[in-house]
């Protein structure tokens, strides 16, 4: 049935408008509900029909969906049982945390309480008492008793029972190691917050469903606190279907110490839990999150190591509380965080998968092969010779951009530069407007430090996309942020002249729409299925482009645009956006397999992008057929279908007898239909992952790298988890070295928009990247006209 909320949908027929007067007639209660669906018929907003009948907001809505949902038996009163609803505070915060969908930035109160059906009182109280609110950057306090800080802490292991008991152990450092990498955006914040809450959502309904804590919906939603309304399950929750999930990656035991498998409670109870963490974590001060008297009794007669209880508050939930602190930490250092919030998303799956009631879910932190960060590659060192001022220069602003900013100090520190250099450098770099200075830090004794960051408008770039479906232009700041996105699907011509022609005018509306950031512009980059020849810029008769042989691409656009042009092959733009917006947890060696309407990989080996002698290297079809033994009669490798995923997904699911419908959106029908359980859809995609996963074996093998990251048009976020479990398990079950080295597999930050976001990263990346080889195009300095 329609949302009623939704003003825009047809109206109530006359007849449904006569059964709620008739049904309403003789109860004041019963009229006032139905006057908010008739209101909602009328078109009044939410704030108005409120405003009216001298209601709430949060009661208009509620009755608005019951109305949508079940008819006039969704408005019957429903009685209530056991203790009042409440909210799940820490769920509150954490969807606070999480933030709002795109294009908002943070939530205002309004449109937060309105998502989780909650007053504004309500809401406001929750904020003051955890210390946290929308875009004020302060990392929460989790009002237990005694308060727990989240600032500078690691969650480090969970223990949770079906009668409600649970333990959380948080570890707080003077300074957190390593890094903290790009910070993490709102979509990633609320893809990881969909992700984990939901698996911990199937982790309390295999326990027995107990509360452990506040006592409405959990982490799916929350009830209304104290307002007599019902309890609203608002969507964008913990537990809510979101794009972006977390997928499994890896192979193994993802973190959970436990013999049995991961999450299962074969490890022991809360005191062998706080025990191993503390033998791990040596140098962590330790608190410990309760839920239930006993277990902080039975962890206290086993002679724990020293902790500080604290004991949680009815009116959190432990999945929210686990999920409020997994978002501070992500927030707060998030390169050192995402491999261990991805062991935690697939503990609390495995332990739902298994489905055996009445066991013990457990899950300890540990940076184990198979999920921590590859280590970074040593810093290139700096050289103070005048004459190499240009490299120093680009050595500090790439390490300002992995670590997102970084005071004179700390620059000396991580690039052996002298402070003298580094003074001198910095200045350069702020006066001619690529610095900025953040507000002074106080380390305690001593002279406050200054943290510098990049300037986002310093400089942009145009990343222009070419692939046989469409054509994509995006306008990229410094920073990695994206001002403009323009598409334009290729129904019909496709020919050079024309799409060359399209490409030039997308280019351009998009740098006129982001000016005045545009005004420093550095250049253009296009990503294009291969083969081509990178150095001249000559796109040589891709597949699926008739009449494509011999396209001087780079001349033709230059000329057009008036502006430095440089070409890559799409995987490789891909590799390069990733390496150069991932920041600290991207630093290592890595391979990108890009997944489009065909498949290819990019890799960046020992601290730079490895093209290859023309720009071609990382074609996957042939390792695909070499690995599934699929051979011509002259003995060479064949065409691999299953390289093509998003048509081959299309074929395969026609033949399974699914009902695709013809043109652009068949691939996205399949992955929709996957992602709502059809289980063909799913077989289908799994066995195209399945060959995929050969190549990606061959490449692993080839390069004998620890991080596999995969993205690209066909990883939809409804279906990504299909691919990355499969490829996953695949690259580590059947290369040579599989014994000595675990594959991580990552889904992209940048997934759909990974070849033009790279494309434009390229230019950044050949302007600012310091290197001392020959370089294999000339750097543009200077701004570009367009």
């Amino acid at each position: 049935m329609r949302e009623m909320a939704d003003a825009a949908e047809p109206p109530l027929t006359e007849k449904e408008r006569a059964a709620l007067r008739a049904w309403a007639r003789g109860s004041a209660e019963r009229a006032v509900r139905a006057r908010i669906v008739l209101d909602a018929d009328a078109g009044l907003s939410v704030t108005d029909s409120a405003r009216h009948l001298g209601v709430s907001r949060p009661t208009v809505t509620t009755w608005r969906r019951r109305y949508a949902a079940e008819g006039i038996a969704g408005l019957e009163h429903r009685p209530r049982s056991g203790r009042p609803p409440q909210v799940d505070e820490a769920d509150v915060v954490a969807a606070t945390l999480a933030g709002p969908p795109s294009p908002a930035a943070v939530w205002s109160a309004r449109a937060l309480a309105d998502r989780l059906g909650i007053s504004h009182t309500t809401l406001a109280g929750v904020w003051r008492r955890w210390g946290a609110g929308p875009g004020d950057g302060r990392p929460p306090t989790v009002p237990a008793g005694p308060p727990c800080p989240t600032l500078r802490s690691e969650l480090l292991g969970v223990w949770a029972q079906g009668d409600g008991a649970a333990l959380l152990v948080v570890g707080q450092v003077a300074r957190p190691a390593g890094q903290p990498g790009r910070a993490a955006d709102t979509e990633e914040r609320r893809a990881a917050h969909a992700a984990l809450g939901a698996q911990l959502d199937r982790v309390r309904a295999v326990l027995g469903g107990a509360d452990g804590g506040a006592g409405s919906a959990g982490p799916s939603g929350s009830g209304n606190a104290g307002s007599g309304e019902p309890g609203n399950a608002g969507p964008g929750g913990l537990g809510s279907a979101g794009s972006g999930g977390l997928g499994s990656a890896g192979s193994g035991d993802p973190g959970s110490t436990a013999p049995g498998g991961p999450g299962n409670g074969s490890g022991g109870g809360p005191a062998a839990l706080i025990a191993a963490v503390a033998e791990r974590h040596p140098d962590r001060i330790l608190h410990a999150l309760v839920w239930g008297d006993a277990v902080r009794e039975e962890a206290g007669a086993a002679g724990t190591p020293a902790v500080t209880w604290h004991r949680a508050d009815r009116t959190m939930s432990w999945p929210g509380t686990v999920c409020t602190l997994a978002l501070s930490e992500l927030v707060q250092v998030p390169g050192r965080f995402r491999p261990a919030l991805r062991t935690l998303v697939d503990a609390a799956r495995a332990f739902a998968d298994a489905a055996r009631g009445g066991e013990v879910f457990t899950w300890r932190r540990a940076e184990t092969a198979g999920s921590r960060v590859p280590a970074p590659r040593p810093a290139p060192r700096a050289f103070n010779q005048l004459a190499l001022g240009s490299y120093n220069e680009k050595l500090v602003i790439e390490s300002i951009r992995e670590s997102g900013a970084l005071s004179r100090v700390e620059i000396a520190e991580q690039t052996g530069l002298t402070p003298q250099a580094v003074s001198r450098i910095t200045r350069n770099l702020l006066t001619a407007g690529l610095l900025a200075e953040d507000a002074r830090q106080s380390s305690g004794a001593g002279k406050p430090r200054v943290p510098l960051r990049l300037r986002p408008d310093a400089a942009c770039a145009v990343g222009v996309h070419l692939d046989p479906e469409m054509i994509s232009v995006v306008t990229v700041d410094l920073c990695g942020d994206v001002l403009d996105h323009r598409r334009l699907q290729l129904t019909g011509r496709r020919d050079p002249e024309w799409c060359l022609t399209q490409m030039a005018r997308l280019a351009l509306e998009s740098a006129e729409a982001t000016r005045p950031a545009s005004e420093n512009l550095l250049g253009v980059g296009v990503a294009v299925p291969g083969p081509l020849d990178a150095r001249a810029g000559v796109v040589l008769d891709p597949p699926l482009f008739d009449g494509w042989e011999q396209v001087a691409l780079k001349t033709e656009l230059a000329d057009r645009l008036g502006a430095p042009v440089i070409v890559e092959k799409d995987a490789t733009a891909a590799a390069i956006g990733e390496r150069w917006l991932g920041a600290a947890d991207r630093a290592s060696d890595f391979v990108y397999l890009y997944l489009g309407a065909g498949a290819g990989s990019g890799a960046f080996l020992n601290g730079d992008v490895y093209r290859g002698s023309t720009g071609n290297a990382g074609e996957v079809g042939e390792l695909c057929a070499i690995k599934a033994g699929l051979l011509t009669d002259e003995g060479g490798p064949r065409m691999v279908d299953e390289c093509a995923p998003i048509s081959a997904a299309v074929q395969r699911a026609a033949a399974a007898g699914l009902p695709v419908p013809e043109g652009d959106g068949a691939y996205d029908w399949v992955c929709a239909a996957a992602a709502q359980g059809d289980g063909r859809a799913v077989r289908v995609l799994a066995e195209v992952a399945q060959v995929v996963a050969l190549g990606a074996v061959g490449i692993i093998d080839l390069f004998d790298v620890e991080l596999l990251i995969v993205g690209g048009p066909a990883m939809l976020p409804s279906v990504a988890g299909i691919y990355l479990r499969e490829i996953a398990a695949a690259v580590n079950r059947f290369p040579v070295a599989r014994r000595v080295r675990d594959v991580q597999v990552a889904h992209s930050r940048l997934n759909q928009a990974a070849a033009p976001v790279g494309a434009a990263s390229s230019v950044f990346h050949s302007a600012f990247t310091p290197t001392l080889g020959a370089r294999t195009r000339p750097a543009h300095r200077g701004t570009a006209r367009m």
